[in-house]
């Protein structure tokens, strides 16, 4: 079952808000890569064109 765009939108909303209520001080930077590559997830959902796009916004491992 397909959620829709408003579901999508909502647990996206949800999870900038959970994370931005525990602070970013304080989570590890694994927890932190984690979570936002999550966001991204859900982002990638909601807009595909996203998807094809990020691409621009990483970096090479060196």
């Amino acid at each position: 079952m397909c959620s829709t765009h408003g579901e999508r939108m909502a647990r996206l909303t949800q999870a900038i808000d959970d994370l931005a209520a525990e602070g970013l001080a304080g989570l590890p930077p694994e927890i932190l890569v984690e979570r936002v590559a999550g966001i991204w997830s859900l982002v990638e959902g909601i807009d595909p064109e996203i998807a094809r796009s990020r691409t621009r916004y990483t970096t090479p491992d060196t």
